[in-house]
Protein backbone atom coordinates (compact mmCIF):
# COMPACT_ATOMS: atom_id res chain seq x y z
CA UNK A 1 0.00 0.00 0.00
CA UNK A 2 2.78 2.28 -0.42
CA UNK A 3 2.30 5.94 -2.34
CA UNK A 4 2.62 5.43 -5.85
CA UNK A 5 3.81 8.81 -7.78
CA UNK A 6 0.74 8.40 -9.77
CA UNK A 7 -1.77 8.28 -6.13
CA UNK A 8 0.76 11.52 -5.26
CA UNK A 9 0.11 13.40 -8.60
CA UNK A 10 -3.54 12.87 -8.25
CA UNK A 11 -3.47 14.00 -4.67
CA UNK A 12 -1.69 16.92 -5.41
CA UNK A 13 -3.79 18.29 -7.93
CA UNK A 14 -6.96 17.59 -5.94
CA UNK A 15 -5.46 19.86 -3.22
CA UNK A 16 -5.33 16.95 -0.72
CA UNK A 17 -1.69 17.34 -0.51
CA UNK A 18 -1.69 21.02 1.38
CA UNK A 19 -5.30 19.15 2.89
CA UNK A 20 -2.54 16.80 4.78
CA UNK A 21 -0.19 19.91 5.52
CA UNK A 22 -2.88 22.30 7.50
CA UNK A 23 -4.10 18.75 9.66
CA UNK A 24 -0.55 16.80 9.94
CA UNK A 25 0.18 17.12 13.56
CA UNK A 26 -3.44 15.40 13.90
CA UNK A 27 -2.81 12.84 11.57
CA UNK A 28 0.83 12.23 12.98
CA UNK A 29 -1.02 11.52 16.40
CA UNK A 30 -3.60 9.27 14.59
CA UNK A 31 -0.98 7.39 13.48
CA UNK A 32 0.86 7.16 16.36
CA UNK A 33 -2.15 5.80 18.06
CA UNK A 34 -2.98 3.25 15.78
CA UNK A 35 0.67 2.19 15.52
CA UNK A 36 0.71 1.70 19.15
CA UNK A 37 -2.89 -0.14 19.38
CA UNK A 38 -1.29 -2.82 16.65
CA UNK A 39 2.30 -2.77 19.07
CA UNK A 40 -0.04 -3.62 21.93
CA UNK A 41 -2.30 -5.87 20.18
CA UNK A 42 -0.76 -8.11 17.45
CA UNK A 43 2.07 -10.61 19.06
CA UNK A 44 5.08 -10.29 21.08
CA UNK A 45 7.70 -9.98 18.45
CA UNK A 46 6.01 -8.79 15.66
CA UNK A 47 7.51 -6.24 13.67
CA UNK A 48 4.88 -3.48 12.13
CA UNK A 49 5.10 -2.56 8.93
CA UNK A 50 3.79 0.38 6.84
CA UNK A 51 1.33 -2.07 5.44
CA UNK A 52 -0.37 -3.37 8.68
CA UNK A 53 -0.67 0.53 9.78
CA UNK A 54 -2.55 1.25 6.55
CA UNK A 55 -5.02 -1.74 7.38
CA UNK A 56 -6.15 -0.24 10.25
CA UNK A 57 -5.53 3.34 9.72
CA UNK A 58 -7.63 3.38 6.75
CA UNK A 59 -11.32 3.01 8.51
CA UNK A 60 -10.00 5.45 10.74
CA UNK A 61 -9.89 8.13 7.35
CA UNK A 62 -12.79 6.78 5.89
CA UNK A 63 -14.65 7.98 8.89
CA UNK A 64 -12.84 11.75 9.28
CA UNK A 65 -14.97 14.60 9.09
CA UNK A 66 -13.12 17.37 8.21
CA UNK A 67 -11.27 14.96 4.92
CA UNK A 68 -15.00 13.68 4.48
CA UNK A 69 -15.75 17.70 4.24
CA UNK A 70 -12.98 18.44 1.74
CA UNK A 71 -13.80 15.41 -0.80
CA UNK A 72 -17.58 16.82 -0.76
CA UNK A 73 -16.19 20.25 -1.36
CA UNK A 74 -13.58 19.50 -4.40
CA UNK A 75 -16.91 16.76 -5.91
CA UNK A 76 -14.17 13.80 -4.79
CA UNK A 77 -16.17 10.85 -4.21
CA UNK A 78 -14.63 7.62 -5.58
CA UNK A 79 -13.33 5.16 -2.61
CA UNK A 80 -10.14 5.24 -3.89
CA UNK A 81 -9.62 8.84 -2.46
CA UNK A 82 -9.32 7.18 0.93
CA UNK A 83 -6.47 5.14 0.39
CA UNK A 84 -4.16 7.45 -1.55
CA UNK A 85 -5.21 9.67 1.48
CA UNK A 86 -3.87 6.75 3.62
CA UNK A 87 -1.01 5.82 1.53
CA UNK A 88 0.05 9.61 1.73
CA UNK A 89 -0.42 10.12 5.39
CA UNK A 90 1.90 6.71 6.16
CA UNK A 91 4.18 8.30 3.60
CA UNK A 92 5.04 11.13 4.93
CA UNK A 93 4.56 9.96 8.76
CA UNK A 94 6.55 6.80 8.81
CA UNK A 95 9.61 8.68 9.75
CA UNK A 96 8.46 10.04 12.30
CA UNK A 97 7.53 7.19 14.07
CA UNK A 98 10.73 5.64 13.60
CA UNK A 99 12.50 8.47 15.27
CA UNK A 100 10.12 8.00 17.96
CA UNK A 101 12.19 4.68 18.53
CA UNK A 102 8.87 2.72 17.92
CA UNK A 103 9.89 0.91 14.90
CA UNK A 104 14.05 1.93 14.68
CA UNK A 105 15.18 0.87 17.90
CA UNK A 106 13.13 -2.69 17.05
CA UNK A 107 10.54 -1.98 19.64
CA UNK A 108 7.44 -3.11 16.89
CA UNK A 109 6.68 -5.83 19.68
CA UNK A 110 3.94 -5.85 22.66
CA UNK A 111 5.86 -4.02 25.47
Amino acid sequence: MALTLDEEQKLEAAGLIAFFLTSQATWLATVKRTHAFLKATLPSGTTIRPDDLAKTLLPLVEVDEPLQAQLAMKKLKPKYWFRYFTNLIIDRLWTQIEEDGDVANGNSSRG
